[in-house]
């Protein structure tokens, strides 16, 4: 009979007794912290928030300009967002704050229709009312809400007698694996001044913290997580975290600002993924019974190199096409280098800015001209121009108008443009010097013409585009301009004509606006 193999130690039993028991303790510790990593797997779960922000009708690839490396790179459109989408494990909802159709010409064939088609079927789940949802009217958006198949979610926008909009929510929930999402949106308080009149008129909009607090209140008991899509830019979506309160994710956009890092502000996450589907946002969550246990911030780069854009929208272009459309891609000149409507290294004003105000000086023959900055909505790549280039820097179809303003009734609407409310004017014609530290009724300092002070008797012919003339973002000082004439020209037209004279074009990068704050 084979003998077990003894091995004497010289433990005494004392001692054994006490490694029995240590060992017995690990093993019932073990036990323990098996059971809780069971526990958490069961308790917890893994989803993600996907999402995207000022599309403005960027759904094809394109090319890109990075300052910072001087260098371009290729994005692809809503066919590499496809693709990136199916490299999501987790469970996840697909969002956007707004903004989905107005710039590239691609955006305006039928007036938004083929945006939000696609958005149908690559499973958006719910999309903020953007001030540029309301470009083609509210009668053209009520068409669009109702045939996309998600729904537009806003909850301080009203009709104009303070009633809910039928085909607009204030907020839905939506389910991510075993999780909750309440959704919910809010537009900007000042949407009459960056939309026509008439349309304005028929809305009513309340105070973005205010119409908040309700919405989570009514959302909190029923959702796991609490998701803001927001138009009302970063500055305003950090002091809206402040506000109010039961926050999880602030899903920002209209800033067209590419956040590296989420702003954290106590509980709540602050995000933004840029425009133009340049990027896409993603925060990926554990969530537990109590919420979220931990979110990630990622901004990802749609570069079709990365992601290779699938044919989603090729396959359905040819059913939108118009013959207007195939003729954008007509040569109309040549740019020497590209041309940005970022602003240049020694001003702020932008190279892009200051060739539109030229252009349009050069087509309506008037002394000064004018472009908002936010009606400039796209880069001009160097090399062959193409219509469809010119169509996505100027997509409003505004019009070029002059009028009679005296050198006083400029220098006001300088002083509106040195409130940066809503970007500097772009200028042509004369010189404005600011200071932006100061407070807003006292930054202007100077207004400049051909090196002089700007005469506040005489009579000047000005040029603005049709929206801005009307006090479009806020330029009331236009108000008081008189004989207006509407030369008939659209800045698109101006735009197309001076290329095919002048090319090729350089960027103008002259000191036109000077902000001596140093």
């Amino acid at each position: 009979m084979k003998r077990g193999i003894n091995i004497n130690l010289g433990i005494s039993n004392g001692v054994k007794r006490r490694i029995l028991f240590l060992a017995a303790s690990a093993l019932a510790a073990l036990a323990v912290y098996a059971g809780r990593e069971i526990y958490i797997a069961k308790t917890t779960e893994r989803i993600a928030l996907v999402y995207t922000s000022d599309i403005h009708g960027h759904i094809l690839p394109e090319k890109h300009y990075d300052a910072s490396s001087a260098s371009s790179f290729e994005t692809g459109g809503f066919g590499s967002l496809q693709t990136f989408l199916k490299t999501v494990k987790d469970p996840f909802i697909l969002l956007d704050a707004g903004d989905l159709f107005m710039g590239a010409p691609e955006g305006a064939l039928g007036k938004g229709e083929i945006v939000v088609e696609l958005m149908k079927r690559l499973g958006y789940r719910a999309v903020a009312v953007g001030n540029h949802e309301l470009d083609y009217g509210a009668e053209h958006f009520k068409k669009l809400a109702l045939a996309a198949g998600f729904p537009f979610i806003c909850c301080n926008l009203k009709s104009s007698d303070g009633s809910e909009i039928p085909y607009i929510k204030p907020y839905a929930i939506f389910n991510a694996g075993d999780c909750k999402v309440g959704v919910t949106a809010v537009i900007e308080e000042d949407l009459a001044k960056v939309i026509a009149g008439e349309t304005a008129s028929l809305f009513s909009v309340g105070s973005a913290s205010s119409s908040l607090r309700s919405c989570i209140s009514a959302l909190k008991n029923d959702c796991d997580i609490i998701v803001v899509l927001s138009g009302l830019g970063l500055e305003n979506d950090i002091k809206l975290a402040k506000s109010a309160r039961g926050i999880d994710i602030i899903a920002g956009g209209e800033t067209h600002i590419a956040l590296k890092k989420a702003v954290r502000v106590e509980r709540t996450l602050v995000c933004e993924p840029g425009w133009g589907l340049q990027y896409v946002g993603r925060v990926d969550m554990l969530v537990g019974k109590r919420g979220i246990v931990r979110a990630r911030w990622r901004l990802c780069k749609l570069l079709a190199s990365a992601y290779p854009p699938t044919g989603i929208v090729k396959n359905i272009l040819p059913q939108y096409e118009t013959e207007e459309y195939r003729t954008l891609n007509d040569e109309v000149g040549w740019a020497s280098e590209w041309i940005l409507r970022s602003p240049a290294t020694n001003s702020p004003a932008t190279p892009m800015g200051n060739l539109i105000a030229d252009i349009m000086r050069y087509a309506s023959g008037a002394e000064f001209a004018f472009q908002n900055l936010y009606g400039i909505r796209d880069d001009i790549p160097a090399g062959v121009v193409r219509k469809k280039d010119l169509a996505s820097v100027s997509p409003f179809g505004n019009r070029i108008l002059t009028m009679k303003m005296t050198g006083s009734e400029v220098r006001e609407v300088m002083k509106q443009s040195a409130t940066m409310q809503k970007g500097l004017l772009q200028i042509s014609g004369l010189k404005m010097i600011f200071n932006s530290a100061f407070p807003e009724d006292r930054r202007l300092l100077n207004v400049l013409v051909n090196g002089g002070d700007i005469d506040p008797e005489k009579e000047y012919t000005v040029a603005t585009n049709s929206f801005v003339a009307i006090g479009g973002d806020g330029f009331t000082a236009f108000l008081k301009g008189a004989e207006i004439k509407d030369t008939g020209i659209t800045l698109l037209e101006a735009e197309v004509k001076y290329f095919r004279e002048k090319s090729p074009v350089k960027p103008p990068v002259d000191q036109r606006i000077i902000d001596i704050k140093e």
